[in-house]
C-alpha cells in the first residue's frame, strides 16, 4: 500500500511509453522518500497515463499532467516547474522514469540541497559511475560533458545529468519563456541559467544504470542539437556583457 502524504518536496518525471516502469517507480519513490510526484505524460500510446491515473485514486501524493502528444523533454519540465512553483513546493527534483536514476538517492539530494541552490546526481565525481553501458556510450557521454564544461566555462562535471534537485528560490529567478531548448539540450541550458545567476551547484555521486525496460528517447538528432546549442548560449551571454 502506498503511503498517503503531502510534503513540500516534489519529484517530476516526464514520460513517453514508460508503462513497464512507471508503477514500480512511483511505488518505490513513495515507499522511501517524503515527496509528492508529478508525472508529465505526452499521451503515451502504451497506457502510461492510465497507470498513473489508477495510482492517483488511492494516493493524493501522485499527480498527472496529460499532454496532447509528444511536445519535447524540455517543454515537459518547464511545464512541471511552473506547476510545482504554483503549488508552493520548496524543492523540486527531476529524474528519468526508467530507473536509470535510482530513487534511493532522493533523500541524499534533499539533504544536500540545504547547502546549495541546485544538487546534481553526478556520474563524474568521485564515487559516481555508470552501469551496463558500452564503451561507445561512455566515450560519448564523457566527451559531451567535457565539451559543455569548456564551452560554457563552468566547473560542473555532469552537465547532462537529468537527476537534479532545485531550490524554489533558484527556479523563481529563471525566465522559462526565454528557454529555447525543447530536447535534451534543455538540461545544459537551464543549468547554465542557474550558474549565470550565481547559483551554488553541488554534485553528489550516483551510479547511473541503463534501462532494463522500454526504449531510450535520445537519438543522434538530439545530440547534434546540443552540440550546436552550447556555443549559442555562451555567445548570447558574452554579447550581453558588451
Amino acid at each position: 500500500m502506498i503511503q498517503q502524504r503531502r510534503t513540500s518536496n516534489l519529484v517530476i518525471t516526464a514520460t513517453y511509453n514508460e508503462a513497464e516502469n512507471i508503477r514500480r517507480l512511483i511505488t518505490q519513490i513513495l515507499s522511501i522518500s517524503a515527496v509528492d510526484i508529478l508525472v508529465i505524460d505526452d499521451n503515451s500510446p502504451d497506457g502510461t497515463a492510465q497507470i498513473v491515473c489508477e495510482l492517483k485514486k488511492s494516493c493524493p501524493s501522485v499527480h498527472l499532467i496529460l499532454r496532447a502528444g509528444k511536445q519535447g523533454y524540455g517543454s515537459a519540465f518547464v511545464e512541471g516547474f511552473r506547476w510545482g512553483l504554483e503549488k508552493g513546493y520548496q524543492c523540486i527534483i527531476t529524474m528519468d522514469a526508467d530507473f536509470s536514476h535510482d530513487p534511493v538517492y532522493i533523500s541524499q539530494m534533499l539533504t544536500a540541497v540545504a547547502c546549495a541552490g541546485v544538487v546534481i546526481g553526478s556520474r563524474y565525481v568521485d564515487g559516481g559511475g555508470t552501469r551496463n553501458w558500452g564503451v561507445h556510450r561512455k566515450i560519448l557521454s564523457w566527451a559531451a560533458n567535457i565539451y559543455s564544461r569548456i564551452i560554457l566555462s563552468a566547473d560542473v562535471h555532469d552537465f547532462t545529468s537529468g537527476f537534479r534537485c532545485y531550490r524554489r528560490e533558484v527556479l523563481e529567478q529563471i525566465d522559462f519563456a526565454a528557454i529555447t531548448s525543447n530536447g535534451y539540450s534543455f538540461l545544459e541550458e537551464i543549468l547554465y541559467e542557474c550558474i549565470r545567476i550565481g547559483t551554488t551547484i553541488l554534485e553528489i555521486p550516483i551510479i547511473f544504470t541503463d534501462r532494463k525496460y522500454g526504449k531510450s528517447k535520445i537519438n543522434k538528432s538530439e545530440i547534434f542539437k546540443a552540440i550546436i546549442k552550447l556555443p549559442v548560449l555562451r555567445l548570447k551571454q558574452l554579447l550581453k556583457k558588451l
